[in-house]
Parts: structure tokens; sequence; C-alpha cells
């Protein structure tokens, strides 16, 4: 009886091993090799971190911005109310514990990486095709658009590592189980999914866009439950949160006021143009589309070149594989539809507030993982089906290709920093930058150490002069008014006594007579109403110089 059964379990596995596509037979090959797989990815994850590394802040000022937020916080346990605050408390428990050690803080970002790529992993092992699963760890591994940020002081790897976490456990807690998990069982459950969805929101207001995910994806599933559970825990610590948040730090300022009072202008830097309309935003979602599918998101995996421009036809084909992903992860993968929900919730969120003229591919690179699985997990499907089995043949074909388009990429990136990287660690800070930086942070570290402690020094770019010269100065960023007694008062109210005029290039990658001009511009104003109330006090650099000018009240 026990041989005809073993004959009949032999039979049937015979069977099945011919009844299995291709497909198939590659899942199971890299189901059972996953965890050797895995371990690769890291390790060309922390090899091309390193060859990428980068210890300087960037132009943009942004990442420079946290680590002022963080020292602020610990020096004078100010809130950092502007964008998301979670991100610069994180990072000032660092600063805290070890000063201001850039190199320390920009380390923080590989961590977040390392931790994105292990909760990655986990949260979709088992659960999605095998092999695509390992191609896209593959690929991020030494994707250089990522990597670049494991040595940056943005937000991005911190989210991206929040964000795993996160797919990871509500894979796990909620998106495994058939029912609703009940109040009473699990009320801890829900608590701890409402704190990430708090923690994402906290880090990028556009992480909040993750609980309308979950509520849409509970509403589809007709899990009611559950969506009232959830909801109510969100608005339960988001309450708490912020009754807290304002008895302590006596601030009612939202991380949302700020940002949303210039999203909704025309143009974020000139409010006399007003505020968009809605076909204003309907064409901003038409033109964000173009600029982050079309021109970042083929820019990712090598397809094309870093200037260019947007091509239509290419942002229609993305959105075409989008809706054929999402219905066939409708009928046969809940993992891949909450991924394809929180894709379509998140990005068409950012596609429409956001003004086309940021045009910052970091809006979507937290989220090319995850389009990459999905969208790849529609060719999957596709593919077998049996009137499109060729696709089995030619997927692979088209992966290989990514797979060396990106490497091309990565290396020359790679090949593009050996120079600087070997300068830095022998003590060259400056290698690699042009004259306008140079002279703009010599001037604000000579200004810091011979300015008394008293009065504040202003400038164009304050986070990276104080990361620089260790010592807060005062931001001119935009001109509200030409009216120079008003441009005055407001710097004397800010107890600024001296300004640094820089020479900084509008365009980076070149010299030309364009510069960043609004400390020119604002000074120019008094000057012309009280000649002599600015006096010359140094210059620095004779190529693009930077000067520092003293304010004769």
């Amino acid at each position: 009886m026990s041989k005809q059964k073993h004959k009949s379990q032999a039979k049937k596995i015979e069977k099945d091993s011919k009844t299995r596509d291709f497909f198939d037979k590659m899942d199971q090959f890299f189901d059972s090799k996953g965890n050797l797989f895995f371990w690769i990815s890291m390790f060309f994850t922390l090899l091309f971190s390193f060859l990428l590394f980068n210890f300087r802040v960037s132009e943009a000022g942004d990442d420079s911005a946290y680590i002022l937020r963080a020292f602020d916080f610990v020096k004078e346990f100010k809130y950092p109310s502007f964008q998301g605050p979670l991100y610069p408390i994180f990072l000032s428990i660092f600063v805290w514990i070890f000063g201001l050690n850039v190199t320390l803080l920009k380390s923080l970002s590989l961590i977040s990486i390392i931790f994105h790529l292990y909760f990655f992993y986990k949260a979709f092992k088992g659960r999605v095709s095998g092999f695509l699963l390992i191609y896209v760890m593959l690929i991020i591994s030494f994707n250089a658009y990522i990597l670049y940020y494991s040595s940056q002081t943005y937000s991005e790897a911190f989210y991206l590592f929040l964000q795993a976490f996160f797919f990871f456990y509500f894979f796990n807690a909620f998106v495994s189980k058939s029912e609703s998990p009940s109040i009473k069982d699990s009320w801890g459950s829900y608590l701890i999914l409402g704190m990430l969805l708090l923690f994402l929101g906290l880090t990028r207001s556009i992480g909040y866009g993750a609980f309308i995910a979950v509520v849409l994806f509970f509403a589809i599933s007709n899990r009611w439950k559950s969506l009232l559970y959830t909801s109510g825990a969100f608005v339960w610590e988001f309450g708490t949160f912020t009754i807290i948040k304002n008895f302590i730090f006596q601030s009612k300022a939202s991380q949302f006021s700020g940002q949303l009072n210039r999203l909704m202008q025309v143009d974020p830097f000139d409010i006399s143009k007003g505020n968009e309309d809605f076909f204003g935003f309907f064409d901003r979602f038409f033109g964000n589309s173009n600029l982050y599918i079309s021109k970042h998101l083929y820019k990712f995996i090598g397809f094309r070149p870093e200037v260019l421009d947007t091509k239509t036809i290419l942002t229609v084909l993305v959105y075409i594989i989008f809706i054929v992903a999402i219905y066939f992860a409708f009928k046969k993968n809940k993992y891949l539809l909450f991924t394809g929900i929180y894709l379509a919730v998140l990005i068409g969120i950012t596609f429409v507030i956001v003004q086309t003229r940021w045009d910052q591919d970091r809006l979507i690179l937290v989220y090319l993982p995850l389009i990459l699985l999905f969208l790849l997990s529609g060719f999957y499907y596709v593919g077998k089906l049996k009137s499109f089995r060729f696709i089995q043949g030619l997927l692979p074909i088209f992966l290989v290709i990514i797979f060396f388009t990106n490497l091309k990429v990565t290396t020359k990136k790679v090949k593009d920093n050996d120079e600087y990287l070997m300068q830095t660690l022998a003590g060259n800070k400056f290698y690699g930058m042009t004259p306008d930086w140079i002279n703009y942070i010599k001037m604000s570290q000579w200004a810091a150490k011979n300015v008394s402690e008293d009065v504040m020094i202003a400038c164009r770019k304050p986070s990276i002069s104080f990361v620089y010269a260790k010592r807060k100065f005062y931001g001119i960023y935009r001109i509200s008014t030409e009216d120079p007694d008003e441009l005055l008062q407001k710097l004397h109210d800010s107890n600024v006594k001296y300004v640094i005029m820089a020479s900084l290039r509008k365009h980076p990658k070149q010299k030309t007579q364009y510069t960043i001009n609004t400390v020119r511009r604002y000074l120019y104003y008094i000057e012309q109403k009280y000649p002599g109330k600015l006096r010359h006090i140094q210059t620095i650099g004779s190529d693009e110089p930077a000067y520092l000018y003293e304010i004769v009240y």
C-alpha cells in the first residue's frame, strides 16, 4: 500500500514538473537560492555605496537643512516643523551623542539602505515571483541613483527603510490573513499599523498617503472592520501626537502649513502670480507624469541619459503596463494589489500637488523598487497566459538588458567618483568643487571666525554655511518686497549685522553670467536708497568671489 502511494506521489510530481512553465522553473530556482542572492545583493550594496560615497553636503541645501534642524532640536529643543520632522529628530540622537559629525550622519543613510534591502526582501519573499524579486534586489543593490542617497543626509534612505518595514509588517499582520483580525485579540497590531503610517507621514508629508492606500485596500477587500479599526488607531495616534507636540514645544506650527501654501501657488517663489486653479492642477498631473516617468524613471534603469526631453509615448507605455499589472494583481495577488494601490495613491498625489518646475527625481526614486517589481509582475502574469507564452522567452532577455544598462551607468559614476573619493580620503576636502562654492564656504568659515557671535550673518545658503562653519546663519531665500526700509527692518529684527554676497552659479555645471542673485538684489534695493549703508569688509577669491558686508544701521 505504501509502495503504491509512493508511486502515486512520484507520478504526481512528474506530472507537475511537466506542467510547470519556464517562469515556474525560474521561480523554483531563485526561491531555493533566495538567501544566497540576498547576501550577494547586500555585498554589492555595500561595495558600490562605498565607491559612490560622497562626504560633502549637496549644493541644494536640503540635506544640510536636516542637519541644522537636528542641531536646533538638540540645542534649543526646537521642533522641526518644516518638511518631515521625524528624520531630523532621528538625526538629533546622533548629533547629541557625537556632535556635528557629518560623515557619521551620512553613514546612517547607508545603514537605512541596508535595512531597506532586508525588509523589502522579507516583505515579498514567497509572495511574488521569486526570480523577479531577486532580480529587483540585484538591480537596486548597484543602482547609482538609489545608492547616491546612501551617503546623503536627505530623508530618502530613511524613508525607504520605513516604507519597506511598513510593507513587511502590513503584509504579515493583515494582508496574509483572509479575515480582519478582531480588535480584542489584535488591538496592538492596529496600534502598530497606525504608528507606522504616522511615521511615514512624519518623515515625508506625502507618506500620509499610505493611510489612504490602506483604507482603499481594505475597502476593495471588503474588510470593513479592519478599515474602521485602522482609521481609529491612526486618527487617535495622530491626534495624541499633535496634542503632545503642542504641549511640549508650545508650537502649533504644522508640517503642512508652509509646504501647502507654496504648493498651492502657481509659482512657489512668486506669490503675486496667485494660487493654482482646478485646470492648473490637472496640467500639473500630466506635466509631472511626463517629467517623472518618461524622463526620470527610464533614466533610473539606464534606458535614457540624464539630460533629455520628455516623450509622452514612453509615459503612456508605462501607464498601460501599470493598468495591466493592477488587473492581474486584483485577480491573482493581493500583495501586488496593495503595492499597486500604494504606488497609484502616493505617486498620483505627488504628480498633482508638486509644481513641474521642481523636477526632482528623488520625489519618485523612493518608489523605484516597488515600481520595478510591480510593472515587471504585469509582464510576468501576461506571459503565463497561453496566447502570450512567448513573453517567457523575451522577458529574461529584456531583464538582462536592463541589468547591463543599469550596471553601465553605475560603473561610469563609480569611475567619475574615484578621483574625488581618493582625494577626499587624503584630506583634500575642496577637491572637485567649483570656485563659486569654494569661495562661499571659505567666506562662511572666515565670517564665523571673525564676526562676534552676538550678531547674525545673513547669506543665501545658511544651512550649508552652518555645516562648514559650525555656526548658525540667517537665510535670505527670497525677496517679498522692494521697499528698502522693510528689507532693512527684517534684518534688524533678526539681529543681522553682516551679509555674505556670493557668486553662486545659477547653472552649477558651467560658469555663465547668471548667478543666484537673491542677496545681490536684496542689498541693491537698500544701497539705492541708503548709499554707504553697506560697508565692504572682506573678499575671498578672484574668480567667482564671495563678499562680506557690514550693515551700518
